[in-house]
């Protein structure tokens, strides 16, 4: 794996359609940070810290805890902690989100889990 300067995260199996300005975070990956993203972020690995994003999706072997806030949020692994969706908050059938919660519509599909204070906006 490599990080190049503009915060893209890829390994070499990665193709160059994503769009600059998005974070890839693949399985088998941790990472330790703050990260303020233009656009999309992809979470298939452990991420612990802080996103700031206009998408977030946590895939299903993503595990993200911290502060997480993102127009539209999508969780299809584990989000944990501090969860901001000023738009739209779904969480797949494999899903789980917990901590202190707020949204401005929410979808679950049946299986996924939610538990914590939860808040729309």
């Amino acid at each position: 794996m490599y990080i190049q300067i503009g915060g893209i995260f890829r390994n070499q199996t990665m193709n160059d359609n994503e769009p600059k300005g998005a974070l890839l975070l693949f399985s088998g990956v941790i990472a330790l940070c703050v990260a303020f993203v233009h656009g999309r972020a992809v979470i298939n690995g452990k991420f612990h810290g802080a996103i700031d994003a206009k998408e977030l999706e946590v895939q299903t072997d993503g595990v993200v805890t911290g502060t997480t806030q993102a127009a539209a949020i999508s969780v299809a692994g584990q989000l944990n902690d501090s969860v901001h969706a000023t738009k739209t908050l779904v969480i797949g059938s494999t899903g789980q989100v917990s901590g202190d919660i707020s949204y401005g519509t929410l979808e679950i599909s049946k299986g996924g889990e939610i538990l914590g204070k939860m808040k729309q906006l």
